[in-house]
């Protein structure tokens, strides 16, 4: 972006700048797509929340903003506010989003038309990390792995939020997955919050990150933050490799990144940042190997 962000449309809807009489709490609700082996490409994006706006029920056990929102869109798509929100398999038309579950092609069409409308009104800010695997090992001897490649990048611009907003604490929460993946994932996120990198001053801000959480699918507190991870996870990596943000289905798309101009106003750039490009702080692509264009949202940008 050439400019910096002023008047847009998306603006009230971001999440406010704090002032030190009213410094919060946050959460980043991380999700990947890709894998961390081979030479395909592997993405990590956190959606950054208030935490009382974020957190599922409260200790009344009222739903939160985001809950009461989630069920309302759920509702109003598939008849059903209780049905988890995964991409994959809305992707698919699969379990539990299939025609044997009694989800209709007008359901799954109308879906994907209301996704981007329901998405400009969640109050977050999003960092997106896309790591080329493959240039990686072409263009270092001795590569580190993805993970800690990608949470050095996601964690840069996560400190620098939370300083940004004088934050008082804030924890990151991921999906669970097998114990394996929970161990590398747990590894190269300690990697970076321990020992920084050479362009993170880790000791302003990693006092206040409070908790690093693995959550259920179905957690009572984590799981309305965690599907909006998975909802634009998937589509900022392949908008990040200029390819249509998705391909449902049984449903036409077209070729309008309807869900990343969504977001777009939603993606973190630091307030100082001099060119306001916000490739530059939340949605990267590493290793950086050539010269960089003008960002256009069109597919097919390189």
């Amino acid at each position: 972006m050439a400019t910096p962000k002023s008047n847009s449309r998306h603006e009230s809807k971001m999440i406010p700048r704090a002032s030190n009489n009213t410094a919060k709490k946050y959460v980043m609700f991380v999700d990947e797509t890709g894998t961390p082996k081979g030479n395909t490409q592997f993405n990590l994006t956190g959606v950054l929340m208030e935490y009382k706006y974020a957190i599922d029920s409260d200790e009344t056990g009222e739903p939160s903003p985001l809950r009461k929102r989630l069920m309302e869109f759920k509702s109003s798509v598939f008849e059903d506010p209780h049905i988890p929100l995964h991409l994959k398999e809305i992707l698919k038309a699969e379990h539990p989003y299939g025609k044997e579950d009694g989800i209709t092609i007008d359901m799954l069409r109308h879906f994907w038309v209301a996704l981007p409308d329901f998405l400009i009104d969640i109050d977050c800010t999003i960092v997106s990390v896309e790591v080329d695997k493959q240039k990686l090992q072409e263009f270092y001897s001795t590569p580190k792995d993805p993970y800690v490649v990608a949470f050095a990048h996601l964690m840069k611009s996560f400190y620098a939020f939370l300083e940004e907003t004088e934050a008082t604490s804030a924890r990151v929460v991921l999906e669970s997955r097998d114990d394996y993946q929970n161990l590398l994932i747990q590894k190269a996120f300690f990697d970076i919050f321990n020992s920084g990198t050479v362009h993170l001053d880790v000791e302003k801000s990693r006092q206040k990150i409070k908790g690093f959480i693995f959550a259920e699918k179905d957690s009572d507190l984590y799981q309305s933050g965690l599907e909006i991870a998975d909802l634009v996870c998937l589509p900022l990596s392949r908008v990040r490799r200029g390819v249509i943000e998705v391909k449902p289905r049984f449903v036409h798309y077209g070729d309008e990144n309807r869900i990343f101009k969504a977001i777009k106003e939603k993606i973190y750039i630091r307030r100082d940042s001099p060119d306001q490009d916000f490739r530059n702080w939340g949605f990267k692509k590493v290793p950086i190997t050539k010269k960089r264009r003008e960002w256009s949202d069109t597919p097919w940008n390189g």
